[in-house]
């Protein structure tokens, strides 16, 4: 029945909120070459919660384990593959249902960029 159909369709934000798993990271370059900045395997997860919190973990495939098996005392070597090879970011997020689009704003994130280079 059409009433029943429209009491069983779900917001935008009904649909995004759970947890979501990359398949592929894919960037279009301005000349048009598109790139796989966490290489062809990544793994990661996008969590969209129902207050309005996000948490975000990208992690390339093949960075290699750090020989001291501590973080901390990583070589420059180990600690280039992990920080080019992966991004973590939280904060909250808001739906437009009206145009089926959503904004996060940042609040953490293992990468910051200066607010004056920065152009949404």
């Amino acid at each position: 029945m059409p009433g029943s159909a429209l009491a069983q369709q779900k917001t935008v934000k009904q649909q995004l909120v759970g947890t979501w798993i990359f398949v592929r990271t894919e960037a279009t370059q301005a000349d048009g070459k598109k790139l796989l900045p966490f290489g062809p395997n990544p793994r990661g997860i996008l969590i969209f919660a129902e207050d309005g919190h996000f948490a975000h973990l990208q992690v390339a495939d093949g960075i290699p384990k750090f020989a001291s098996s501590s973080r901390v005392t990583g070589t420059a070597e180990e600690n280039r593959a992990a920080i080019q090879g992966s991004i973590a970011l939280s904060g909250t997020y808001t739906v437009d249902e009206a145009v089926k689009a959503f904004t996060r704003k940042i609040e953490a994130t293992t990468f910051r960029i200066g607010l004056a280079k920065h152009k949404n």
